[in-house]
């Protein structure tokens, strides 16, 4: 599994299969998958820009019971969709390539009922862990 920088910001990181998750939620509408990337690109912004302290905020939610990688998901409070990010905020030397501060995108989904939840924190933690098995997070 790679890891990616995503263009245009500074400590902002995807794993590789993230695009694939996110346009998996928009494959009915190219209009949809435009606006909510925008919306996202605006949050990942202020997290890049904030780090941590934007972990705060309403839109970032601390993924309960998942410390090790501890996971946050990135949602978007009035979306039609329902849909969800999760990443990991890297603290601590998790990875030795990549700075303290950084974030990883692990996957995009849309919750449709809880199961969906536990399906895609499953997901990011194979993910993550793929990723710290590859050369720990070279990008």
């Amino acid at each position: 599994m790679k890891l990616e920088k995503v263009a245009g910001f500074q400590r902002i990181y995807q794993a590789e299969t993230f695009p694939n998750d996110f346009d998996d939620m928009f494959k009915k509408s190219k209009g949809q998958r435009k606006r909510y990337l925008l919306w996202l690109y605006t949050w990942l912004k202020i997290l890049d820009d904030q780090g941590q302290d934007a972990l705060s905020l309403q839109q970032f939610e601390y993924l309960k019971n998942t410390d090790n990688p501890r996971l946050y998901a990135l949602r978007h409070p009035h979306s039609q969709i329902n849909e969800r990010y999760i990443f990991v905020y890297i603290e601590d030397g998790i990875f030795v390539y990549i700075e303290d501060g950084a974030v990883v995108l692990l996957t995009a989904f849309k919750e449709k009922d809880t199961d969906d939840y536990c399906t895609a924190i499953s997901r990011a933690n194979r993910i993550f862990s793929e990723l710290e098995d590859d050369d720990n997070g070279n990008p």
